[in-house]
């Protein structure tokens, strides 16, 4: 069976929604992750999936956009995109379809860097902290991958844990060496929850409406709806085709037209990020008490970062901060801040 056999066979099988007791708890009360430090008692709450937010180590991440170059680059931090007037999520979510298509798509290695955050909780020393490493990710669309990792200084979640965190000596709750990891296996890439080949997520729908479609048959069985309609699953499965996954300039484009038609994404008007990016913010609801927030440059289509929000956590429990994404000729190597 080829590839192009083995999407259409995988797309065939229909979602089992599990109770929404089951996955409230799996989005509150675990998560994977690439460590766990063992001297502290580090408590860490799970995010369910469709956000591409609990990401391994070894996941591959980012979203396409190239420089004039072959070395992908995130907008300059004094770029203004167009969509920084206010304007309809569904507006921002069509300019950004214009040029996701007719960004190119070309190079050796699909490559991402981005600054990965999530939340720790320290229960001796009662306060919330932000472990932070740096990730580049390069795959050949041969499946051949390369993953290195650079540790980044934890930060305290809020004003209110800065005062324990410096007394408790501000212990990094996920410490990472400098390292490159040649990655075993094919590298797969997670389209909602679903592990696709680089020529099955090739082989994706270009029209948004057989998108829809195909992304809610890609479901797994086991997959946590939580009692949700597939079209609301589908909804926050979309965003892993904008933020780490190479598929193709119509690929993308059709993924923006196709959340513009779906009820239930609004603005949250010009935001700017940690590095003086200025982007629009887009809101996605994932539960009742579980918020998502993805936000874009409309002008280059670049997903400038995701993340989340969660009950009881003073901040966003995770998040992932993209830097650079699309294809490179630069060869692996360990990550640097740019």
């Amino acid at each position: 069976m080829d590839e192009f056999q083995m999407i259409a066979t995988m797309l065939d099988e229909p979602p089992t929604p599990e109770t929404e007791s089951t996955v409230r708890h799996r989005v509150l009360n675990g998560m994977r992750e690439p460590g766990r430090p063992a001297r502290r008692a580090w408590r860490r709450p799970v995010l369910w999936s469709g956000f591409g937010l609990a990401a391994t180590a070894a996941a591959v991440t980012g979203a396409v956009v190239l420089s004039s170059g072959t070395a992908p680059r995130a907008p300059d931090p004094g770029h203004e995109p167009a969509a920084v007037q206010p304007m309809s999520a569904k507006t921002v979510l069509l300019t950004a379809a214009e040029h996701a298509e007719a960004a190119p798509a070309r190079g050796k290695y699909w490559h991402v860097l981005r600054i990965q955050s999530n939340a720790f909780y320290d229960e001796q020393g009662d306060y919330w902290v932000l472990g932070r490493q740096l990730i580049g990710q390069w795959t050949r669309p041969d499946g051949r991958s390369w993953t290195g990792f650079r540790g980044l200084d934890p930060v305290p979640m809020s004003p209110k844990d800065a005062a324990p965190f410096r007394r408790a000596g501000s212990p990094d709750p996920n410490p990472i060496s400098p390292m490159l990891d040649k990655d075993t296996g094919r590298k797969t890439f997670s389209v909602c929850d679903r592990g696709m080949t680089f020529r099955q997520v090739q082989a994706l729908p270009t029209d948004p409406g057989e998108l829809r479609s195909a992304l809610k048959r890609a479901i797994p069985r086991d997959h946590p709806t939580a009692g949700r309609t597939p079209d609301e699953v589908v909804k926050n499965c979309a965003t892993d085709l904008l933020s780490f996954v190479p598929a193709p300039p119509k690929v993308r484009a059709a993924t923006y037209r196709m959340l513009a038609a779906m009820p239930g994404v609004t603005t949250m008007g010009a935001v700017t990020d940690e590095r003086g990016r200025k982007g629009v913010g887009l809101h996605v609801r994932v539960l009742r008490e579980v918020a998502d927030t993805l936000v874009i440059d409309p002008e280059s289509s670049f997903v400038l970062s995701t993340s989340r929000t969660s009950p009881n956590v003073p901040g966003k429990v995770d998040k992932a901060l993209y830097l650079q994404a699309g294809w490179t000729d630069s060869a692996p190597r360990i990550p640097t801040l740019p």
